[in-house]
């Protein structure tokens, strides 16, 4: 009768490094309190298009992917996980490079999207003739 409320899921940028993200930042947290002391975060959801996966909840702490994806909460982001250039005695930034000029990857997004939204869509019920054959013209159509 009842489940559980979700929890956030655990993806790290090393996880997704070089893979394919459709990304949906859902909020910009600043000042969040960790286990390293206060940090700015973004909480957004992610389509792995590689890994066919989706993550819901994910909160990034990487200042570049913070700094990026702030300015775009609400929105849906294209790109492919990677690193940056690294400042002197410091680790390269994790980053999300922009994938929305190569139409292959726009193209993989799109499919991987369409089929996920198709997988939750109901089935129509009954054997109505004239809803069957709308169904067959339509699939013929975008076949």
């Amino acid at each position: 009768m009842f489940e559980a409320p979700a929890a956030g899921s655990t993806l790290k940028p090393a996880d997704v490094e070089g893979h394919l993200l459709i990304v949906e930042p859902v909020e910009y947290i600043a000042n969040m309190a960790t286990a390293m002391g206060e940090s700015d975060a973004i909480k957004c959801n992610v389509h792995d298009v590689n890994a066919g996966e989706y993550h819901e909840g994910i909160l990034w702490f990487s200042k570049v992917l913070v700094s990026s994806m702030k300015p775009k909460v609400g929105k849906r982001l294209l790109g492919v996980m990677g690193k940056g250039v690294a400042k002197p005695g410091q680790s390269a930034p994790w980053m999300l490079q922009d994938a929305t000029q190569d139409e292959k990857l726009v193209k993989a997004a799109t499919d991987y999207l369409n089929k996920a939204t198709a997988a939750t869509m109901a089935s129509p019920k009954g054997e109505d003739a004239a809803l069957a054959a709308a169904l067959d013209n339509l699939s013929d159509i975008t076949a």
